[in-house]
């Protein structure tokens, strides 16, 4: 089906997805998010691989990502919209200053629409390789 550096970022990104939901319905809220960027940061390179036949640039930023392997035009508001929100789920889970401001603002709710919004994200990509 993909060749085999298309492959590691799908199934990365598929195990990344996957351990979100458990810690979603655990209410480990923040790093459910941080898995959630994850996923899409790593099917954007399965895309980017394929699409240049080069290696992804080694960067966190998604709206970056679509941007240089020509995708971002294509995104729907939707798409656009969560790859900003997800950005930023990389950096904030993970250092102190931001966890706090992060966690207040990262709702059951809010991530439920994320999470669902991750999996069509994650989908759409899939179909595209």
């Amino acid at each position: 089906m993909y060749d085999k550096k298309i492959k590691y970022w799908v199934e990365i990104s598929e195990d990344d997805l996957e351990t979100s939901e458990i810690l979603f319905e655990k209410n480990k809220l923040l790093f459910s998010g941080y898995l959630l960027q994850q996923s899409i940061e790593k099917i954007l390179k399965a895309y980017y691989q394929q699409k240049l036949n080069a290696f992804p640039p080694k960067t966190h930023n998604l709206v970056y990502l679509s941007e240089v392997c020509g995708l971002f035009d294509e995104l729907n508001e939707v798409q656009e919209n969560l790859l900003y929100q997800l950005n930023p789920l990389n950096l904030e889970t993970r250092y102190p200053e931001y966890r706090v401001k992060i966690s207040k603002s990262l709702t059951k709710e809010r991530l439920a629409e994320i999470l669902k919004h991750t999996k069509e994200f994650q989908r759409w990509i899939k179909l595209k390789l």
